[in-house]
C-alpha cells in the first residue's frame, strides 16, 4: 500500500531547507490520517535525548502528526520553487492525498 506522502515526495526533490509546509487538520479527520499512513508522533522524554534538550528540528516529518486538543498538525519539507507557483499550496495537498475539507489551514513557515 501506499503512503499519502509517496506522490509529494516524488514530484520534488529540491528542498528549501529554510522552510516547512505546516498543515492544521481537524481532529475528526484522525482515522482518515491514520488510513492513509500516518501515525500519531510521541515525544520521547527529554531525559533520554543525549543533550536533553527538544527543538524544532524535533517536529514530526511527513508520515506523523502532532495531535493537540483542538486539531492535528502535519509538517513537510517544501521544494525550492513552492513561492513561484501560485496555487502550489493546493497543488501540495491534493499530492498528499489531504482533502480540502479536512483542513483547517495550511501554511508555508520559517524553520
Amino acid at each position: 500500500m501506499s503512503n499519502s506522502w509517496d506522490n509529494y515526495y516524488t514530484n520534488y526533490q529540491d528542498w528549501d531547507e529554510a522552510h516547512r509546509f505546516i498543515v492544521r487538520i481537524e481532529l475528526k479527520y484522525e482515522n482518515k490520517l491514520k488510513s492513509l499512513g500516518y501515525t500519531e508522533f510521541l515525544q520521547v522524554d527529554d531525559f533520554y535525548l543525549p543533550d536533553k534538550k527538544l527543538s524544532s528540528s524535533i517536529l514530526p516529518q511527513s508520515k506523523t502528526y502532532i495531535k493537540s486538543k483542538n486539531e492535528i498538525t502535519l509538517s513537510f519539507e517544501v521544494p525550492y520553487d513552492w513561492s513561484i507557483d501560485i496555487d502550489w499550496e493546493d497543488k501540495a495537498l491534493s499530492l498528499l492525498g489531504l482533502l480540502e475539507e479536512w483542513v483547517i489551514d495550511s501554511s508555508v513557515e520559517d524553520k
